[in-house]
């Protein structure tokens, strides 16, 4: 008895310290970046490289998100994001190799097929963010496929500023500009509000017209300011949707996507309402 109770200790000591790190670290493993599966020809990008200086600076750690890992570049104005692979062990890997019995392996193939799913969609968003939708997200370059002896590795720091050594061959990953979030820019900039309303209805409808939707359209951590100017920074929810550039369904699109912008204005720049409005009911009249 004494034999399992100090057993038992061990293992919630372990479990208790591992929660801690995840916490500290936003979860942020290097093996949960480095893919696990072979190259596909539908991933393939097109992109040159980009200059060598955004290589050759170290990257810290940003912010975790759905997708992705952000990391901040050195010059203060590049972010490396890196896609993560799974969000709960085992990984996919391990998974695959498992030596189940019969009665689980329903389990295994749903939760290999779930993740093969989920990667795809990402990944097919990233491609329309690079090869449709480069100035309006930001996207620099794009690479998908693991194991092409084609990029460096590059110094990162997680969040609690542990150095790694981070090889891009074996990562798919993305640079894109860094961009300010939206609502954060305007607490600083109040004074700016009608110009990032015009510049939102701007942005949203020009990806519209392109017959792409936004799946996840939440304007305060997918939208973010360049230059004074709205761009998409979240890049894993595009869809390509040929109706959206129908009347019926852009209206929908631009009525929903601008909801926190209202939401924002009533309670900060409550002047600015009645414009908002009519930047709407002008939009949605197109």
């Amino acid at each position: 008895m004494k034999r399992f109770c100090k057993f038992l200790l061990i293992v919630l000591l372990f479990i208790g310290m591992d929660k801690v790190i995840r916490t500290q670290t936003n979860g942020f493993r290097i093996e949960k970046t480095e893919a696990d599966y072979a190259p596909k020809i539908e991933w393939e990008t097109s992109s040159s490289l980009p200059p060598q200086e955004i290589f050759d600076q170290s990257y810290t750690f940003l912010g975790s998100g759905v997708q992705c890992y952000a990391f901040l570049g050195a010059d203060g104005e590049t972010v490396l994001k890196v896609f993560k692979h799974y969000h709960l062990w085992p990984s996919s890997k391990i998974l695959r190799n498992l030596p189940l019995p019969k009665f689980l392996k329903n389990w295994q193939n749903t939760i290999l097929e779930k993740r093969e799913k989920r990667i795809n969609s990402i990944f097919k968003s990233a491609q329309i963010a690079q090869n449709e939708l480069p100035e309006q997200t930001g996207v620099l370059h794009l690479n998908l496929n693991p194991y092409k002896e084609r990029y460096p590795v590059i110094t990162i720091y997680d969040k609690i500023g542990i150095r790694y050594q981070l090889d891009l061959d074996k990562t798919p990953f993305l640079f894109q500009k860094k961009a300010d979030l939206l609502f954060s820019y305007l607490e600083l900039h109040k004074e700016e509000t009608k110009n990032i309303i015009d510049s939102l209805f701007t942005c949203i409808h020009n990806r519209t017209e392109l017959g792409i939707s936004n799946s996840d359209p939440i304007v305060n951590r997918n939208f973010g300011i360049m230059d004074g100017k709205v761009i998409e920074i979240d890049i894993g929810s595009f869809v390509s949707n040929p109706q959206i550039n129908s009347p019926l369904f852009s209206k929908r699109e631009l009525f929903y996507e601008t909801l926190e912008l209202k939401e924002w204005i009533k309670k900060h720049t409550p002047e600015l309402l009645d414009y908002f409005e009519q930047k709407l009911q002008q939009a949605i009249r197109l």
